[in-house]
């Protein structure tokens, strides 16, 4: 038998015997004592240390490692023995006090600074008190391990000591607010607390894999700086975990904050990492519902231990919806999965929680992600288990419910043919429930206990007793079939859902017809399901089928239709020339979505939707105008939500600048950076937000801001502590995509090279999203075109091939046009470029206001002309370089005009304008000097250009 199943065999033995042991007199408590421990010295001697601890009413539940800074008065922060305080100015060590930070049941924490002026940051000494460590030779030894700990979320302990016979540690000082608070402060949505909590967990497990756990986590020891990154504090209160290692004295009078303290803590047992999964759990509660379930702190000590034995903290979301005022999160935000979750990590038994923190970590991320969690599986038998426990003595007074529950579906069915209809009904359902859990049946092997069977057999069991027990009343089976889906779905068990949704529907469609709604849920089930494997031809099968329901049924004025125009409009998409007809569509849909349900979310997508298809057609005002109505409605049904404005925001922005609205731009992408700080903490919402400003900014010219915000960015990214993260990584790399893409454009292609090389794996890894490979491949394309390699060209144009072939009228596509008929100029293949030219010329009324190509087109045709001599046709297309680039609405990079200087100061020169070639040339270097890196080639043009025309001028 391993470890751990010893110490969860020892801590029930524990919290049995000290359940019988609290409900009897002081006087019997003695005897009873040698009963219950049967002959085991250890248990008996835990026993007797917990009841003598009880019997003098000891407050060591108050002593918390560090309690949150306070006056030094405060009577709550006194030392509870005679304690040197310093004085401003002391020295310890190498350091001298500068001056209290807060006092706590280990001793005084201090500003101090380096004597010997090495260094001038200042630190955190913590002196700590001589009663609070029992061994001085284990305390150093496990300074030196902590020491070695290397996180960006741990706080670093940089040196320690003795000082006049008490320890000291020096720790880094972290100005910070406590996790709860900062995140209250800064409103910050659910996303965010979790990317905060995540952050945490890494830090946590970082320590565990070096064996090292905290036994202190609470929001005083977990503060969050003003950039947004989480502190862990206190370490120097951790422990060691040693292999086979036994609980002593030294553990039960351990600091610990008793609203966090897992109940083996409480009990004075041994420490593991599940003690900080359990206080993990209780952060991540607060942290999404506002508060605590309970509060121990101050409560006697036997009070305080039943209480973590016996209580089980209510369902996270149904806590949250009892708080005084709204919760920092949505109730609904928080049912289902995130209740599994901490309810997994706040279990009595250390063995029943999550095995790591890492594995806490993984199920809080595959929530995020949409993904099944592993906190659900099990937790039915879990709370069943635990309900029974604690209610043993009314169970076994109510006979008929103990009937119910132990006599399998046959006393269910017999209970609901006996009870009145009205109340039966719920009460059958409950019992069905716990039945599949609790009961037995003819079909059940009765060699086994349904302790040692899987969920998935219990459910599977269930579910063909459904039919055979509730024929005679088919609407009560098909809730219960309902039911049975959804815990095949909590199973992850897709297959044996979609078996019983159709059960469900077949019984509904003989019972109700096809106008049900379990019935018309199914259908769309199934459309979206063909749509998205693309069967297409089934998808437009089950379309026509929902068509004809909602017609017959009168539902054509409803949101059923809605839905189904939105699931026509993705169905078109597959279409020859669909766009217009997936307009009407979505246009069709939003205008049931207001008539007949605004407070639908399908609202909102059905506007994004519009508006995106509406950019892919060149409808940008249109674009605008329903990303603000989008706007408007999440503001007037969530308030000042972040995590849905944020990006409708960033989206609207992208607009403004097909628009030629950069202000507009400018001011979406400033406002939506704080509400996706406020909404998700420092991490990729936040991150994209600042890095299309910074794109922007860059393209503007305003090269200073762009590169001071880039590097706040990759600093962010570098300091993340979670970058594994599937969602990080890629945010990560997009924002990396779009600095590189900056530095190529100001002429610094070889920086952006590798950058750009380190980007190729990630994006390769997501094959379901190829738009950003394809960005990848162009960014590489131009850096290499800079740097003069000859895979530019191939990349080039495979591109051009691919994107004229997919989107020919698109933006990228068009702008593609145009960089490659420069580059075909730069490797003097005339011909080519002439043609490539030729074309977008054509194209030019159709092109002119939202894309480049024109004004390159026309720039690079005079260059064509002037290298032939011709020096009159070369006037006439320069000049209609410049009234292309006048008419150019959308946001472009400014140094296309630059560009355009420098071509017109050649012409000027050839045509003997000295004067104007001068003026043009020197525009241009200043120009080239403001947008471009110190070296840049276009800088080198520029110097070479007005060189060249003051000497022509100097000549005449």
């Amino acid at each position: 038998m391993d470890m751990s199943t010893n110490a969860t065999q020892d801590w029930g033995r524990i919290e049995a015997a000290l359940d019988h042991l609290l409900d009897l007199p002081a006087t019997e408590q003695p005897m009873a004592l040698l009963h219950l421990a049967g002959g085991d010295a250890g248990l008996l001697a835990k026993l007797r240390r917990l009841l003598d601890q009880m019997a003098r009413e000891e407050t060591w539940l108050d002593r918390p490692a560090l309690q949150d800074p306070g006056p030094l008065d405060s009577p709550g922060n006194a030392p509870a023995a005679p304690f040197a305080s310093l004085a401003p100015g002391q020295r310890v060590g190498a350091y001298r006090v500068i001056g209290v930070i807060g006092r706590g049941g280990m001793g005084e924490v201090y500003r101090a600074e380096r004597a010997d002026g090495h260094f001038e940051q200042q630190v955190a000494l913590k002196l700590i008190r001589r009663e609070a460590i029992d061994h001085v030779d284990r305390f150093q030894a496990e300074r030196q391990i902590l020491a070695t700990l290397e996180h960006p979320a741990i706080t670093r302990i940089l040196d320690g000591g003795m000082y006049d016979g008490q320890a000291y540690m020096v720790m880094e000082l972290v100005e910070g607010q406590p996790i709860t608070a900062w995140c209250r402060d800064h409103n910050v949505g659910l996303d965010g607390r979790l990317t905060l909590f995540l952050a945490v967990c890494d830090a946590v497990a970082c320590a565990h894999r070096n064996l090292i756990v905290h036994r202190d986590l609470k929001p005083g020891n977990v503060l969050v700086t003003p950039q947004g990154q989480v502190k862990l504090l206190d370490f120097g209160i951790a422990k060691r975990i040693v292999s086979g290692e036994e609980g002593d004295p030294e553990t039960l009078l351990a600091p610990l904050t008793p609203g966090y303290a897992a109940p083996e803590q409480l009990l004075g047992g041994p420490v593991s990492t599940a003690t900080d999964a359990y206080a993990l759990g209780m952060l991540l509660y607060e942290l999404l519902a506002g508060a605590r379930p309970w509060t121990l702190e101050g409560m006697p000590l036997a009070l305080a231990v039943r209480a973590a034995l016996q209580e089980v903290p209510p369902p996270l979301s149904q806590f949250a919806a009892r708080t005084d005022g709204p919760p920092p999160v949505p109730v609904r935000k928080l049912v289902g999965d995130l209740d599994a979750i901490v309810a997994k990590a706040l279990r009595k038994e250390p063995a029943q929680r999550y095995g790591t923190v890492d594995a806490l970590a993984r199920d809080v991320e595959r929530m995020r992600d949409g993904l099944p969690v592993s906190a659900r599986s099990g937790s039915r038998r879990y709370v069943l288990g635990r309900f029974m426990k604690r209610h043993r003595l009314p169970l076994m007074a109510a006979g008929l419910l103990t009937l119910a529950v132990l006599g399998g579906l046959g006393g269910v069915t017999w209970q609901y043919s006996r009870a009145q209809k009205a109340v039966a009904r719920a009460e059958t359902i409950k019992a069905f429930v716990v039945s599949l859990f609790g009961a037995t049946d003819a079909g059940f092997p009765t060699d086994r206990s349904r302790r040692d069977v899987p969920a998935e057999k219990l459910v599977d069991l269930g579910a063909r007793r459904v039919e055979q027990e509730f024929a005679q009343d088919p609407g009560l089976a098909l809730e219960l079939y309902g039911i049975t889906r959804q815990l095949y779905q909590s199973l992850d068990d897709a297959e044996s859902a979609t078996r019983i949704a159709t059960q469900r529907t077949d019984l509904a469609r003989k019972l109700y017809g096809d106008d049900h709604p379990i019935v018309i849920d199914s259908l769309f089930d199934e459309a979206w399901g063909a749509i998205t494997a693309y069967d297409m031809g089934k998808a437009r099968q089950v379309m026509a089928t929902l068509d004809a329901v909602l017609r017959a049924s009168g539902r054509d004025e409803t949101a059923y239709r809605a839905q189904w125009w939105m699931a026509q409009a993705a169905l078109l998409k597959s279409g020859p020339d669909s766009q217009s007809a997936r307009r009407q569509a979505l246009d069709q849909a939003i205008a049931l979505y207001e008539r007949h349900a605004p407070d639908d979310p399908d609202y909102i997508r059905a506007l994004q939707n519009a508006a995106i298809l509406r950019v892919q057609t060149g409808d940008y005002a249109v674009a605008a105008a329903l990303y603000q109505k989008a706007l408007d409605h999440r503001l007037a049904t969530d308030g000042a939500d972040g995590v849905g404005l944020a990006p409708i925001l960033v989206n609207q922005a992208v607009v403004f600048e097909r628009l030629g609205r950069t202000a507009e731009a400018v001011r979406n992408y400033e406002r939506a950076a704080p509400l996706a700080l406020a909404a998700d903490g420092v991490g990729p919402s936040y991150w994209f937000a600042l890095a299309q400003r910074a794109k922007l900014l860059h393209k503007l010219g305003r090269r200073a801001e762009a590169l001071a915000l880039y590097d706040t960015l990759l600093a962010q990214i570098r300091d993340n502590p979670t970058p594994g993260s599937p969602h990080i990584r890629t945010t990560a790399a997009q924002v990396q995509l779009l600095y590189a893409n900056s530095l190529t454009a100001e002429g610094r292609a070889a920086d952006a090279l590798p950058i750009l090389e380190r980007l190729r794996p990630i994006f390769e890894s997501q094959p379901d999203d190829p738009r950003d490979m394809r960005r990848l491949r162009l960014a590489l394309a131009l850096a290499s075109a800079q740097l003069g390699r000859d895979d530019a060209r191939v990349l080039l144009s495979q591109l051009l091939t691919e994107n004229m072939a997919k989107e020919p009228d698109g933006q990228d596509t068009q702008d593609l046009r145009g960089q490659w008929g420069w580059y075909l100029l730069s490797q003097g293949n005339t011909a080519d470029a002439a043609q490539v030219f030729d074309g977008a010329i054509r194209d030019e009324a159709r092109l002119r206001l939202t894309s480049i190509t024109p004004t390159l087109a026309w720039t690079g045709r005079a260059r064509l002309m002037l290298g032939q001599g011709k020096v009159t046709e070369a006037e006439a297309d320069i000049e209609h370089a410049k009234a292309a680039y006048d008419g150019l609405r959308a946001a472009h990079d400014v140094r296309i005009h630059t560009r355009l200087l420098l071509t017109r100061s050649a012409v000027r020169l050839a045509a003997g304008d000295r004067a104007g070639a001068v003026h043009d040339a020197a525009t241009a270097l200043a120009e080239a000097q403001r947008t471009d890196a110190p070296d840049s080639p276009l800088i080198r043009q520029a110097r070479d250009a007005v060189a060249a025309a003051e000497e022509k001028n100097q000549a005449h």
